[in-house]
This record gives C-alpha cells, sequence and structure tokens, in this order.
C-alpha cells in the first residue's frame, strides 16, 4: 500500500463518499462502521489508521480461515504464476482435484458439482436443478431463512427492506416453519419439487432445529419425490464443527451448496453438489447451467487447499472452541441482567441478550473495542460469534476481556 492509498474514514468519504451513495454512507458512518480496509492478518483485519481489529464476524464465514491465511495466499499466489484464468466451456486438472475433493468429502450420494461464483447463484442454480429433474414448480423453504439476494434466493427472503422493493418476485414459493416437521408435513405435496433449508438456521437467530427434524425431513421429501436443498453457505467448510454441517444430522441431502468460506475470502468460488440422477434431466444438452466467472483455475485450486486447510485444523479449531464456550457462559453468569444466556453450535456462538437495545449496543460497543461480532439481521437481541478457526488463547482472552468489559458498562447503566 503506498501512501496516497492511507486514507482516513473523512478523507474517503470526501473523496469517494459519492460514487457509493451519499446518504447511503452517512448511515453507515453514524452506525460506526465506516471502515476503510487496509489489509488482514490471521484474526485480525486493519484499518487504514493501522487499528486492529478483531474478527469475530469472518464476513459471514468468508474468512474462517483468517485473513490471507499462509497455505491459500501461496496457493493462490502459485496459480496465478502457472495457470490461466480458464473457460467455462473447458476443463482443468484443477477443476477436477476439486470437484473430486467435494465428492469425497460431501454426504454419500452427491457426487456431481455444478460450479458458480456466489452462494445466492449456486442457490439459483439448485433451485432450478429441482424444478428441470422433477418437472415441478412448487418451493419449500423455512421461514424466516436466509439464502441470498438473487431471483430464486430472494423470493425465500423474509418480507422486509431487502425484499419487498423488488416484488413481484418469482411465484411457486411457500414457507414451512424451521425445525417443526408438523409444519413442513402439511406444507409439501406431490408437485413439491424442493425443500431448502440450512442445518441450523442463524440468520434469525433461531438455530439448531430439535432433535429428529431433519431425519423427517428427509423421509417427507422420499415419500413425495422432492429434492432436499441443504444450503451451507455459512454452516460449512467447518463452521458447524464438522466439514458440512449437515454431517451433524445424520441425513444425506439430494443437493449441497457451498460458498463464502469454499475458499477463504481469497477468491470468489461456489458449488451446487448434487446426486447424479438430478441432471439427467439435461439430456444431450451439456451445457444447460453456465456461469461464465465460475471456477477459474486459480479459485478451483485455492478452494481445494481451503477444504483440505478446514480438515487439517478442525479438531484444534474445536478444541479452542471449547475454551471459548468456557469464556461466553462464565459471562453470561456473571451479567446475567443483560446476558440471559448464549447456544452454541459448533464453532457458532448465538448470544442471548436481554433485549434488542442491549444486543445492538453490545455490537456497537465491542466495535468501539476493536473487536467485530454481528447481529442476527432478524432479531436484534441475538447477536453471532463467528469466530475464525485458527483462533488460539490469545484471540479468545482478548475477546473475552473486551467483551467483560462491555457487559459491564452495560449492565451498570441497565
Amino acid at each position: 500500500m503506498t501512501s496516497s492509498d492511507v486514507l482516513t474514514p473523512a478523507e474517503f468519504m470526501e473523496r469517494y463518499g459519492r460514487y457509493f451513495g451519499a446518504g447511503r454512507m452517512a448511515v453507515i458512518e453514524a452506525f460506526g462502521y465506516m471502515i476503510v480496509e487496509g489489509a488482514g492478518e490471521g484474526a485480525y483485519f486493519i484499518d487504514t489508521s493501522g487499528r486492529r481489529i478483531l474478527d469475530f464476524w469472518c464476513t459471514g464465514g468468508i474468512h474462517s480461515l483468517g485473513h490471507r491465511h499462509p497455505a491459500l495466499l501461496n496457493a493462490m499466489l502459485d496459480a496465478t504464476r502457472e495457470l490461466d484464468y480458464g473457460s467455462l466451456f473447458f476443463f482443468s486438472e484443477a477443476k477436477g482435484r476439486l470437484a473430486e475433493t467435494l465428492a469425497q468429502t460431501t454426504p454419500e450420494g452427491l457426487e456431481v458439482t455444478i460450479a458458480a461464483v456466489t452462494g445466492s447463484e449456486a442457490i439459483d442454480q439448485a433451485c432450478k436443478m429441482a424444478r428441470g429433474s422433477t418437472g415441478r414448480k412448487e418451493i419449500l423453504y423455512a421461514r424466516n431463512a436466509y439464502h441470498g439476494v438473487t431471483g430464486f434466493a430472494l423470493s425465500m427472503m423474509h418480507h422486509g427492506s431487502m425484499r419487498d422493493f423488488a416484488e413481484p418476485l418469482i411465484p411457486g414459493f411457500k414457507p414451512f416453519d424451521f425445525g417443526n416437521a408438523d409444519s413442513l408435513a402439511a406444507a409439501i405435496g406431490d408437485e413439491t419439487a424442493a425443500v431448502v433449508m440450512e442445518p441450523l438456521q442463524n440468520d434469525s437467530g433461531y438455530g439448531d432445529a430439535p432433535p429428529g427434524f431433519f431425519a423427517a425431513a428427509r423421509e417427507l421429501c422420499d415419500k413425495h419425490g422432492a429434492k432436499l436443498i441443504i444450503d451451507e453457505v455459512v454452516c460449512g467448510m467447518g463452521r458447524l464443527g464438522t466439514l458440512w454441517g449437515v454431517e451433524r444430522t445424520g441425513i444425506s441431502p439430494d443437493m449441497l451448496v457451498t460458498a463464502k468460506g469454499f475458499s477463504g475470502g481469497m477468491f470468489p468460488m461456489a458449488a451446487l453438489v448434487v446426486r447424479p440422477e438430478v441432471i439427467e434431466f439435461w439430456g444431450a444438452d451439456p451445457y444447460v447451467a453456465l456461469s461464465s466467472y465460475a471456477w477459474s483455475n486459480v479459485g478451483a485450486t485455492v478452494s481445494r487447499v481451503a477444504v483440505e486447510e478446514t480438515l487439517r485444523i478442525l479438531p484444534q479449531a474445536n478444541r479452542m472452541g471449547d475454551r471459548l464456550d468456557a469464556a461466553v457462559r462464565e459471562l453470561a453468569a456473571r451479567y446475567p441482567s443483560v446476558l440471559h444466556g448464549s447456544r452454541r453450535s459448533g464453532l457458532m456462538w448465538m448470544l442471548d441478550f436481554a433485549n434488542e437495545d442491549a444486543g445492538l449496543n453490545f455490537i456497537m460497543g465491542m466495535m468501539a473495542r476493536d473487536v467485530m461480532v454481528v447481529a442476527s439481521s432478524q432479531n436484534l437481541k441475538v447477536p453471532k460469534l463467528f469466530p475464525p478457526l485458527i483462533m488460539g488463547e490469545v484471540e479468545i482472552a482478548e475477546f473475552a476481556n473486551k467483551a467483560e468489559d462491555c457487559l459491564k458498562g452495560l449492565a451498570s447503566s441497565a
């Protein structure tokens, strides 16, 4: 970075703010998120002033392996020097090795990969594959889910500011209650093409489904000939303590979507992994699903290394997760008037605050203390922790100390 690139937030706003929408930028600034990125290193991102911010959000899981992980950085540099970007029409060893890795690591029966660039795009492809392979139109999704912001994905968004302005959306989508097998049974039928779910519902702050729910969903889909689509964009790549979150449920879906941490924040990569019969309807046309920038040879190399590195560090990450969980529980015990408790799912935490003001003030208070945590966008009283899988004792201690300082202030003003 040169000296000319080092801009304070005020300087950035003055020089570039209007190009991103002056009103929008003013709101971001007022919220305390007007940060000018400088660099990233391990568990931290660093702004242009040198401020080091402990990243316990990881951009929703994109940076789950930390910022600029050495193994990924080296893989990307080597691939950039040695490989061409490639073409969507052709194949390569890099693409083949990644597709093979996905077939070997995803649940039984998933074997064929359809390349994509983003999670939203991959979800859209999954919905189209379900309609094409079943000849049906109806898609069921869990109420209050978040699957992305493109056409099919946005049609499964909860009503609100991110969806309502774009109405009318794609028809044929119908919600059911996540974790409620009776609700799903009442909604599904012989015209249902697919049921789309996350391994847990994180954006609403709901969390894990009751035991047996996913087995019931698998049985209902089989009974009615519907495809079961599992969205692993957030919950995959180690976030729930296993490589794929659905592993915790004991079932195998018909399709699995991955993105975000799939390339460790080094390259835009996503994938839809399906059972072979899902694409049989393609017939003689091998180019039914295309994406111009999907799976460059460079990105394919980085994603394969990201999968391998995630598997390598998961045992240690889970051990550190136990340490962090103990710290979070101790904080809840010491400040029960503010923090009522926490719920852990692998390497994701949902913090149950007394009310939305307390939850939001915790998020902003931690940001003021140089720690990034994130809200459940549909439930501000449930902030979430997405710590990097590379966290160690130092990062856990820093989080715990700063969280205690923040909670102490919130409790004294309650």
